[in-house]
């Protein structure tokens, strides 16, 4: 009986190692009103802007249409209000849009919003679009020539929810989830925040 409980124990450990190790807590990083388009800092082209019109233009329209308290009421200061930061999708320089939306209308109460990526090497386009996103970063764990791209939601102040995702030659698709839990069960700070490996839903 002892035995089979030290085993159980053991393949626990195990268990925790691999999930611990398939998962590295990564730094996470939000984009801030500083990233806003009317702000510049992003130096967008015309061509970038133009792009960036199209592939928002439909959460644009509804907000527009039923903007949220402090929110701008035109298309045109909604869209200056989104933020955008350039980022090396790639080892080698290959350019990259990160895009997410901001204001009442278009993110929840802690602060989960549209979120797309645009590449602009060899050729212009959106390689991710989804929703409910505050945090992002990039893993240096190349798949098809590109990091890995790790987007994270906020249900709580001290825990994220983690979705992978992995270039598949043309988009980035879904490749994982999982929790990032930064505090213990007596909600004591962590001094190694534990990650958990999870289905996706």
């Amino acid at each position: 009986m002892k035995t089979l409980w030290f085993l159980f124990i053991g393949l626990c450990c195990i268990s925790d190692c691999h999930a611990q190790s398939g998962w590295k807590v990564p730094k996470l990083r939000e984009l801030s009103q500083a990233d806003a388009i009317k702000t510049g800092a992003a130096h967008l082209s015309a061509e970038d802007i133009a792009l960036l019109k199209r592939v928002t233009r439909d959460v644009i329209e509804e907000c527009a249409a039923d903007p949220g308290p402090g929110d701008p009421g035109t298309a045109l200061g909604l869209f200056g209000q989104l933020r955008v930061r350039r980022v090396n999708l790639g080892p080698h320089s290959n350019a990259g849009l990160v895009v997410q939306g901001t204001g009442v209308c278009m993110c929840g109460a802690v602060g989960n919003c549209p979120f797309w990526v645009i590449g602009e090497a060899p050729r212009p386009g959106v390689l991710l679009e989804t929703v409910g996103i505050q945090t992002f970063a990039l893993q240096e764990n190349l798949t098809a020539r590109r990091f890995d791209l790790l987007v994270g939601s906020h249900d709580s102040a001290m825990q994220t929810d983690l979705q992978r995702f992995r270039f598949n030659g043309t988009k980035y698709q879904l490749n994982g989830c999982a929790l990032i839990d930064w505090d213990d069960e007596n909600l004591n700070l962590l001094r190694r925040p534990r990650i958990t490996a999870r289905e996706c839903p």
